[in-house]
């Protein structure tokens, strides 16, 4: 007998795609865009800057965040096979860096530091036996 439990997670986020319109369209943007966006979509807005070191295709999955309830787009992730492979979800970095960079480099910061203290720093003076 497994121990596994399904249990209902509680109420979703998850909105309708006539919902999602209503809370990003904005009527100034939309009569830019709309000459520019095929139905069944929306439009989005990034700053081309930010948009330099990601390759998109046709086709391609994307997961992206906006600021609040409009189309600006705050982070942006290209998916590879249910992977993300570009993204800036973890800072205010351009679009294309990667966490795990942020991580590594955090690590490997902290262990230059490790080797940097002398032996003994921070202990008390009555802490060192003769």
């Amino acid at each position: 007998m497994s121990s596994f439990k399904v249990e209902a997670k509680g109420q979703t986020d998850k909105i309708s795609v006539e919902e999602l319109k209503r809370l990003i369209n904005k009527p100034e943007l939309v009569r830019i865009s709309e000459k520019h966006t095929p139905d069944q979509s929306l439009a989005f807005w990034i700053l081309e800057r930010e948009m330099e070191n990601i390759e998109l295709e046709v086709g391609d999955g994307i997961r992206l965040k906006t600021r609040g309830d409009s189309p600006f787009i705050c982070s942006l992730a290209k998916m590879d096979a249910g992977t993300v492979t570009k993204c800036n979800f973890a800072g205010d970095e351009k679009v294309g860096a990667s966490w795990t960079d942020k991580v590594f480099a955090a690590k490997s910061k902290n262990e230059q530091e490790a080797k940097a203290s002398t032996q003994g720093e921070g202990a008390e003076e009555d802490e060192w036996g003769d």
